[in-house]
């Protein structure tokens, strides 16, 4: 009999297997020797595919999780099939208008005249797009066994999909259809889970109050993610749409490897937590933060010290310029490790979570123009770095004053700040 396993954990080992393949898969590709203007092309249209889908995934799927307890056990019978008709009609909007500007996403967005691969990658988007509802569908049905199942299978094929044509001698194109083969079988994955529920009605009433509550989710996101989509751009412009450099920057542009899934993972699983009991939900969150306080800060810091030697040795001598953008990264983690946007995603504050988004853009926007045409990458990174500051500054003030909820009550200040002069040591160090 198989051990018992939290939707939590599972849900954070899924994320970081997402986050790992991906990685995997630049470092694959690098050591195999694929030229790094292809390289650059294919972080290009990451780049596009992050700009079409996570925004609007990440709004409706927080909306989600806090919707999802508050109905009936038909309604949340039906939600999964309604669901996948709403993303399925989403995504198809989306790649509609991609293909249709895609003159603009090529001139303005990456600057450049053609991307290669194009339409294949706006094929594996539009089948792609449902299947961010599977892993959040299995958490709130509890099934952390399903998750981890699914995401072994999940990311495997995406890994061998992209990696095995260029190692059996085949053109880079090749790995575009194994991608689509991927979406195609996610999706059909999906479909079997709605056909397990048994329930095939559409609730036009249910999905209008959940986009309602989640369009402001949504607006967040946009603006959030607006963070990183202006950088890359700006490195096009700055650069006049250099692919090596484009490559460059997204390769140091990334924040500890573990980060961002762990989080994600903690932060939707705490949302229903928040919007159960808010009293019971704050010291759970102080006190489960800290195990991920002792997990990512010394890996930070480990990676600071070493990231010089192992980007050149990972990667190739090409990418030795990512370093310190990476560095600068790196201390992106202590924002990620507070999680006072969590609380009020729970309380359903929704619209203060855009009205501070907005003014991290703004401060986002300025500061990396300046501090890039200044110090080029470097300072294109450390633009970034404030501005995320910004927000978890802003959101801890809100929280404190107009909920009468303290730092503390959620924080743990003597370790976060110890290992927070302990992150900045080692990069002096460095």
């Amino acid at each position: 009999m198989l051990l018992q396993i939290s939707p939590l954990r599972a849900l954070q080992i899924f994320n970081v297997g997402r986050q790992g393949s991906l990685i995997l898969i630049a470092v694959l590709l690098a050591q195999l020797h694929l030229p790094t203007a292809e390289l650059g092309n294919y972080e290009q249209l990451l780049f596009i595919g992050h700009i079409l889908s996570f925004f609007l995934v990440s709004g409706l799927i927080q909306g989600m999780l806090s919707y999802y307890p508050e109905l009936n056990a038909a309604q949340q019978q039906r939600f999964l099939f309604n669901a996948l008709l709403l993303f399925l009609l989403i995504g198809l909007l989306v790649v509609c208008i991609a293909w249709v500007g895609r003159a603009f996403f090529w001139s303005f967005v990456v600057h450049r005249e053609q991307l290669s691969f194009y339409s294949l990658f706006l094929i594996y988007v539009v089948l792609n797009f449902p299947s961010f509802l599977i892993e959040n569908h299995l958490v709130l049905q509890q099934n952390g066994w399903h998750i981890l199942r699914y995401g072994l299978l999940s990311f495997s094929a995406q890994l061998v999909a992209m990696v095995l044509p260029i190692l059996l001698g085949y053109d880079f194109q090749y790995s575009f259809y194994g991608l689509i083969g991927v979406g195609a079988m996610r999706l059909l994955y999906l479909l079997w889970l709605v056909a397990l529920q048994r329930t095939w009605r559409i609730d036009l009433d249910l999905v209008r109050k959940w986009i309602h509550l989640a369009l402001p989710l949504i607006l967040y996101a946009i603006l959030g993610g607006l963070l990183p989509a202006f950088d890359a751009w700006l490195v096009g412009y700055l650069f006049g749409g250099d692919e090596e450099m484009f490559a460059v920057f997204r390769y140091g542009a990334q924040e500890l490897p573990l980060a961002l899934a762990l989080t994600n993972a903690f932060s939707n699983v705490m949302v229903v937590e928040v919007a159960a009991d808010l009293k019971k939900a704050l010291p759970l969150i102080k006190a489960r933060s800290l195990r991920l306080f002792h997990l990512l800060f010394p890996l930070s810091i480990l990676l600071m010290i070493l990231s010089p030697f192992l980007f050149p040795w990972i990667f190739n001598a090409d990418f030795e310029k990512s370093v310190p953008v990476f560095q600068v990264y790196l201390f992106v983690i202590i924002s990620r490790l507070v999680f006072s946007s969590t609380i009020l995603i729970g309380l359903k504050a929704n619209r203060v979570l855009t009205w501070i988004g907005a003014c991290e853009l703004l401060i986002n926007i300025a500061l990396s123009f300046y501090l890039g045409q200044k110090f080029g990458l470097v300072g294109i990174a450390l633009g970034t770095l404030v501005a995320f500051t910004f927000e978890k500054a802003a959101q801890c003030i809100y929280l404190s004053r107009k909920h009468g909820i303290s730092p503390k009550e959620y924080l743990d200040f003597r370790w976060f700040f110890g290992y927070s002069a302990l992150l900045l040591t080692a990069f002096l160090f460095s």
